[in-house]
């Protein structure tokens, strides 16, 4: 099978845009799809200036390397002043040559319902970069969503689902 790269964009130790990239590992995991986790809260991240990427500490050089050999990404993203994060958005300025024409499918987390078309910032950053295809659908969830620390949302969890059988039918 394809190895997968899954990539935590959040910061935010209660993130639940982690909570959606955890259950989208459990449906991995219980399709057997080979995967690694990035999450940027357990990385050294480093400011995007435009140097080499063998100049970059070792967290970035090894996440690089990772994102390399996949064949494919889903990026979870959280939505920061409708758009995608800084944090994130750095972290794909230093890798994303490594993920030139591949595929990717995209969670997008935002604290309310009116945030839904920030992915369309990721899709076009991925796209005009380095030409990652994005599949649909994407998995867009807000506060509300969420109970008791878990998706409550089952159109969510469909999604989810949908996404990652639609992404993995292309690789």
């Amino acid at each position: 099978m394809s190895n997968l790269v899954v990539i935590q964009g959040s910061l935010n130790k209660k993130s639940k845009t982690a909570i959606i990239v955890n259950h989208v590992s459990e449906i991995l995991l219980e399709k057997g799809i080979e995967y690694s986790v990035i999450d940027l809260r357990n990385i050294k991240l480093e400011f995007c200036d435009g140097r080499k990427i063998e100049e970059y500490n070792d967290d970035l050089k090894s996440a690089y390397k990772l994102m390399k050999s996949a064949s494919a990404y889903i990026i979870g993203m959280p939505v920061y002043c409708y758009s995608v994060s800084g944090v994130l958005k750095n972290f794909l300025d230093i890798t994303c040559n490594s993920m030139e024409r591949k595929f990717a499918g995209i969670i997008c987390n935002a604290g309310g319902i009116m945030s839904y078309l920030a992915s369309a910032d990721l899709m076009k950053i991925l796209s005009y970069e380095v030409h990652v295809l994005t599949v649909q659908p994407i998995v867009y969830a807000c506060d509300s969503d969420f109970q008791n620390g878990k998706i409550g949302n089952q159109k969510v969890i469909n999604k989810a689902k949908d996404m990652v059988e639609n992404l993995m039918s292309l690789v």
